[in-house]
């Protein structure tokens, strides 16, 4: 990743410690990185082998020599003295502002930007998706997954940008319910692979919420708190709702929610949509700290004034409605990412959209959208949300039948979004914002977007998660990453099945 690449430049360490680094303390820290290349055991058996043998050996994928160079590479080299002062992540509640600037310039060296990939989709159940979702046994019945491989690559891994987020965040919608949502979180592992891990997941219904962050990060996170807001009391398949997912990142906090809000074209969709849209907002639960904070001691003066004028008599339906204060609770994080089928309709006739559509002329088609005509009024509630610029076609409704043709008895809509929300104190770039034209396993396309975001440094003095995601899933998703590319599945260059290095002890990821 460019993050680590970055890192182990000579200019990027002296910028991670407290004081100029001298010459002799950058050749000092070169000899320890050459002692520790020349020590390494497999190193020197490397050297071995090649003594005994002067024959020219076959290439290997990756050397041993290359691995080590890798872990020294990647790794933040901690002093001896810095380790004394007990300053550094749980060394002490009380860390020093220099030390956690030094903390995160350490980890990122370009100016503290934190890359974020997100990406919503909704599935329509996807039959063929799951059904694809096996492990082959033979290369002759591999294709199906090798394609259903290929597409989540689109969706996650695309090739227009550079190089892989440090976050990756997936919000479906519509899931089968049939499935276990564990065996999506595996095959997401699999297709991200083994640089990242599965911080914190979240499912109800047929909606989920997937946070994957790059290995060396969870370090800095805080233990995640999460809700759900249910649209719907009744009903045994629960398909309308938000999850959310709140934690911190060094001194940044997030908000991460996923949505499904109602449909319908009429005036009494639009409704259910901004009722869906400010509960939302204003019960969620969380973070914590400040609800408790700011939203509790109301919500307890306003069910004393009212339990006081109605002599004890309120009902538990009565209290529910009382006690909302219509606080915008996404004010409490300095990032917020929101994603999902939002359901937002245009305002035109089938046979319009498609003409613009062919004319490429979205912007049309924008000006009757119902999320862009509500936003010019500052004082509407989904003007205090930023979307970015929409320069591709509408997401729904594709008929499967046919490739690329809009459901001649729906209006195309652009009802697949990611907003995103900052504090004055923040910064925030969407760098990408677009469809995922080519997968085909619904009648919605996933929509994705690529964040920038400067990290604020933190202090370390909330409830650290130290370390903890899910071993499990990484667990399988490597073994199942493994496990295809032993039988050449997604390796287009060369599918010949790759055979077991003999004798070796290093564990190659990929």
């Amino acid at each position: 990743m460019t993050n680590h690449t970055e890192s182990s430049s000579p200019k990027s360490r002296r910028g991670s410690l407290t004081e100029p680094v001298s010459t002799s303390t950058e050749q000092t820290t070169n000899d320890t990185i050459a002692s520790l290349l020349n020590g390494h055991p497999l190193h020197q058996s490397n050297s071995n082998d090649n003594t005994r043998n002067a024959s020219p050996q076959r290439p290997r994928r990756r050397s041993s020599v290359s691995i080590i160079q890798a872990l020294v590479n990647t790794s933040h080299l901690l002093s001896t003295n810095d380790a004394r002062k007990r300053n550094f992540l749980v060394g002490t509640a009380r860390q020093l502002p220099e030390n956690t600037t030094n903390d995160i310039n350490s980890y990122f060296p370009n100016g503290r930007m934190l890359t974020i990939m997100m990406v919503t989709w909704n599935t329509g159940e996807a039959s063929k998706l799951y059904e694809q979702n096996y492990t082959p046994t033979a290369r002759q019945t591999a294709q199906p997954k090798e394609r259903m491989l290929d597409d989540m690559s689109d969706i996650l891994l695309p090739t227009f940008i550079d190089f892989v987020s440090d976050v990756i965040i997936v919000c479906t919608q519509e899931m089968s319910v049939a499935k276990k949502r564990t065996d999506w979180e595996i095959l997401l592992q699999e297709v991200i692979g083994p640089t990242h891990v599965l911080y914190h997941s979240i499912h109800f219904g047929t909606l989920s919420l997937c946070i994957f962050l790059r290995r060396d990060l969870i370090w800095f996170c805080t233990e995640p708190e999460e809700d759900i807001i249910k649209f719907r009391a009744v009903g045994p398949v629960r398909t309308k709702g938000s999850l959310v997912i709140t934690f911190n990142l060094f001194g940044t906090s997030f908000m991460i929610i996923n949505s499904h809000f109602e449909a319908g074209h009429a005036a009494e969709g639009c409704a259910n949509r901004r009722l869906n849209f400010h509960n939302t907002t204003t019960k969620l639960s969380i973070p914590h700290e400040f609800v408790q904070r700011t939203v509790q001691p109301n919500k307890r003066i306003t069910a004393l004034v009212i339990s006081n004028s109605q002599q004890m008599s309120e009902t538990s339906s009565s209290l529910e409605s009382t006690t909302n204060t219509n606080s915008d609770i996404t004010k409490s994080c300095d990032i917020v990412l929101w994603a999902g089928d939002m359901n937002f309709r245009i305002d035109m006739t089938h046979q319009e959209v498609v003409n613009y559509c062919k004319e490429q002329n979205f912007r049309e088609l924008l000006l009757k959208d119902e999320f862009r005509k509500a936003q010019t009024n500052s004082d509407d509630i989904y003007s205090k949300f930023k979307e970015a610029d929409i320069n591709f076609p509408p997401t729904y409704k594709y008929d499967l039948r046919f490739d690329d043709t809009y459901a001649k008895h729906r209006t195309p809509s652009y009802t697949d979004r990611i907003l995103y929300r900052d504090k004055p104190t923040s910064t925030i770039d969407c760098t990408q914002y677009t469809s995922v034209e080519g997968v085909k396993h619904s009648d919605h396309k996933p929509v994705l977007a690529h964040f920038r975001v400067k990290l604020k440094p933190g202090l370390n003095t909330g409830n650290l998660s130290y370390g903890k995601f899910n071993h499990e899933v990484y667990k399988r998703g490597c073994k199942q990453r493994e496990r295809h590319h032993s039988l050449g599945v997604g390796l287009h260059q060369n599918i010949k099945r790759r055979t077991t290095m003999p004798k070796s002890s290093v564990c190659v990821l990929q």
